[in-house]
């Protein structure tokens, strides 16, 4: 079973412009979103997926200074296809999809929704930002098949910029596997890298935790969170 975690990524981010090579601890954020993907059982291979282009060079170079991991291209906008290029070069069976603005993403986590996909025996499934845990832990997975009919079939700039959008539309045909925390309402929690202030809330968190634990994940963010929780205001 060829489980590959694609990571999109890129180097021109609007709010944020080269986030994904701004220090945390030390290693540039993307560096962290890799390690933690590697921390997971059941992910056989890691990937990172970015537009063309000269723009994106910095970040292309050091990706490929990382071990065993695949630098893939595709259309700044149209993501959809970005990922089904990805999965094409890596073979992928199952896609593990993660975002490169959740640097601090428990590696748990993903497999606990990783797990709930391939009970569920489903198309995809998704923990998304409604689910009840820390916001900056998103991720989905989906059958490889599937997401090469979403590439095939998908036409609207909607469907093209969102992965998921065109299996979203289609329940009957797409089983989706929704993963939630149980009796959770949404977290008011937030750990994206967005803005220049969510990076500097980030340093804070990665420097009290970081040391400790250098994948810290659910229970340790909920901790300094007691105490800090100016670091994870929305």
């Amino acid at each position: 079973m060829n489980t590959v975690a694609i990571i999109q990524a890129r180097h021109t981010s609007t709010r944020l412009p080269g986030k994904m090579l701004l220090p945390l601890a030390g290693l540039p954020v993307i560096t962290h979103i890799v390690n933690r993907a590697r921390a997971v059982p059941g992910i056989d291979r890691i990937c990172v997926s970015i537009p063309e282009g000269e723009h994106q060079a910095p970040l292309a170079d050091y990706i490929a200074t990382l071990d065993d991991v695949h630098l893939s291209r595709g259309p700044e906008e149209d993501l959809l296809h970005r990922f089904a290029i990805a999965a094409r070069e890596t073979n992928a069976r199952t896609i593990v999809r993660l975002w490169g603005d959740c640097p601090a993403i428990d590696p748990d986590l993903i497999g606990v929704m990783l797990d709930a996909f391939r009970t569920a025996d489903a198309d995809w499934a998704y923990l998304s930002d409604q689910s009840g845990y820390p916001l900056g832990n998103e991720c989905q997975a989906i059958r490889r098949a599937v997401l090469d009919a979403a590439a095939a079939e998908a036409t609207t700039a909607t469907e093209l910029e969102a992965v998921h959008a065109y299996l979203a539309r289609d329940p009957e045909r797409f089983k989706k596997c929704t993963v939630k925390r149980p009796g959770a309402e949404p977290s008011g929690l937030q750990m994206l890298l967005d803005t220049g202030n969510d990076y500097r809330k980030l340093s804070e968190i990665f420097a009290a935790l970081y040391t400790s634990d250098p994948l810290f994940g659910l229970a340790l963010t909920e901790a300094l969170a007691e105490t800090r929780p100016e670091l994870f205001r929305l």
